[in-house]
């Protein structure tokens, strides 16, 4: 897979079948609409490629609720890469967002960065995706100018888990209540988070990242090729008295498994 930082270093492909998204936590969901892609890309003797942004849209958009806490990132873009390169992707692009690109009309963005600079043959876009200013473009719109410009546009469809929809902000809701298991059900895998031990505290080494909300959780603790399971809390701080191999500035992932109970059964 080739990771393309910036239009300006976009070299043209063939045949590019693309879709466009966040993708934070490459859930299931998410790793579902790739297959679908790279199926087209099969089909249409082309090239995958996802279009994806650093930073996360809401991060700029709704930039209060990332710095009050209240947004916090499934996957750093280190992380995200390291997930899509899982998944026989060809490229992704990933474009900075900011508040000029946020300004940009879904009219612009597909006649210049999809046609204009891209190249689009195929168009893979989710069931309720919109793009452009203010989200007003949608899969109607993509349609009209697939029809204009003369490339294939397919929805995926809506994907349910427990007749809820599956998302991104779903995930988030069920790590941030305490439902870890559930989450990492959705995601694929367990969430994890890379960070350092400071004065016995497990400290993130980005503070946009999520950290979930359980009085006890059950964890895995990697340090280098070595790792130990313990259980720890999950409220303010996260520490790991149990773990007396660990020192001060130890860099450390910590994979979250499963909620515990109050009387140390798994939840």
């Amino acid at each position: 897979m080739e990771v393309i930082w910036g239009l300006e270093n976009w070299k043209p492909v063939h045949n590019p079948v693309i879709t466009v998204g966040s993708f934070d936590g490459v859930h299931v969901a998410h790793r579902a609409v790739i297959s679908l892609l790279n199926h087209y890309a099969d089909v249409d003797e082309g090239e995958s490629v996802l279009i994806t942004f650093s930073p996360h849209p809401r991060m700029v958009l709704h930039s209060d609720d990332a710095y009050d806490h209240r947004f916090r990132l499934l996957s750093t873009d280190e992380e995200k890469v390291a997930l899509l390169a899982k998944t026989g992707l060809g490229r992704v692009l990933i474009l900075r967002f900011d508040e000029n690109f946020s300004q940009m009309p879904y009219s612009d963005f597909i006649e210049k960065i999809l046609v204009g600079t891209l190249g689009v043959k195929r168009m893979v876009v989710g069931y309720n995706h919109n793009f452009g200013h203010d989200r007003k473009g949608s899969y109607d719109q993509m349609l009209e100018y697939g029809r204009k410009y003369g490339f294939e546009v397919d929805r995926f469809p809506e994907q349910l888990f427990h007749h809820q929809h599956l998302s991104s902000t779903r995930i988030r809701n069920l790590l941030m209540s305490g439902h870890i298991a559930m989450a990492n059900e959705l995601l694929g895998y367990n969430y994890g988070v890379r960070g350092h031990l400071r004065e016995n505290v497990f400290v993130p080494e980005d503070s946009h990242k999520l950290i979930p909300a359980s009085s006890s959780c059950l964890v895995k603790v990697k340090k280098g090729d070595n790792f130990n399971f313990t259980v720890c809390e999950c409220v303010d701080t996260i520490s790991f008295p149990d773990l007396k191999v660990l020192k001060e500035g130890d860099a450390l992932k910590v994979e979250f498994i499963k909620e515990v109970d109050v009387r140390g059964k798994l939840g």
